[in-house]
């Protein structure tokens, strides 16, 4: 049976919610589902996956500003283990989209962690959000497996949703600059299987530079905590730096072990082509 989207509304569903929570993550951190309905009261928005008349997963945004500027905050996206990687987080995020411009809005936010690239690629690649903004220790130290032991620094996602650049990506196309003699900001090893970052460089000033990081940075971590250590704490410093200049990233590249974030430095308008909010 074909897997079916759809906003949810009913009382009967946002209830559910806590359960799926529980299912995907760990029941002790499930939002409780009166805060669920509070928000969805005053103008959350949630959406649901479904497979036959059974929720497999589910995302919920809710309203933010920054510095004034309305915006959707997307907090939390999730299916059951036997339905991931299989491309409905994609589709769930472009009925969410559908959603939000037919709200009103023309951006959404979310954070990511920037070493987990397999999110980088879903964020940046294939839904055309861009990066400008580097949140250090942005939840705390954290105890679960995914995060234990390392500060939760994240990247800020900024989706402009009414972009020529988001368009695009809905309908497949996601061009890239081309990279010949383009400078990486970090010089790596690779040591028995895991990447080493060696050296960065802060002095770039040229139009696009790359960053490369781990492909698989858990295996990073289960490797070695010291070098995940040293991979969180010099791609913050250079992030942190290159974006202070101006440079916005704009897309990832994949190879075998290594992908490399894209970073430019150039007008906002021209990265993003039309928009009804380029702030």
């Amino acid at each position: 049976m074909a897997i079916t989207f759809r906003k949810l509304s009913e009382f009967s569903e946002i209830e559910q919610l806590e359960r799926m929570e529980g299912k995907i993550w760990d029941p002790s951190s499930a939002i409780p589902h009166h805060m669920t309905l509070t928000m969805h009261k005053f103008g959350g928005l949630f959406l649901g996956a479904f497979d036959g008349e059974e929720m497999i997963g589910f995302l919920y945004s809710f309203p933010g500003f920054t510095n004034g500027e309305p915006h959707l905050c997307s907090h939390m996206l999730g299916f059951l283990p036997e339905y991931r990687k299989q491309g409905l987080g994609v589709q769930m995020k472009w009925l969410q989209k559908e959603e939000a411009a037919a709200a009103g809005y023309s951006k959404i936010t979310w954070t990511y962690d920037p070493l987990e690239t397999v999110n980088g690629v879903l964020n940046i690649a294939k839904l055309g959000g861009i990066v400008r903004t580097y949140l250090p220790n942005c939840y705390g130290q954290l105890d679960d497996d995914f995060n234990r032991g390392l500060p939760t620094d994240r990247f800020l996602v900024e989706w402009m949703i009414g972009s020529d650049r988001v368009e695009s990506r809905q309908a497949g196309n996601n061009p890239t600059p081309s990279l010949e003699q383009v400078p990486d900001l970090l010089r790596l090893e690779i040591k028995d299987g895991i990447p080493h970052p060696i050296e960065i460089d802060l002095s770039r000033e040229e139009p696009i530079v790359l960053l490369p990081v781990p492909a698989f940075f858990q295996d990073v971590k289960r490797a070695d905590m010291t070098v995940a250590s040293m991979w969180r704490e010099m791609t913050r410093e250079l992030f942190t730096a290159y974006f202070a200049k101006g440079y916005v990233v704009t897309n990832i590249l994949r190879d075998q072990s290594i992908v490399r974030y894209v970073l430019e430095k150039q007008p906002l308008t021209d990265i993003l082509g039309a928009s009804s909010s380029l702030s």
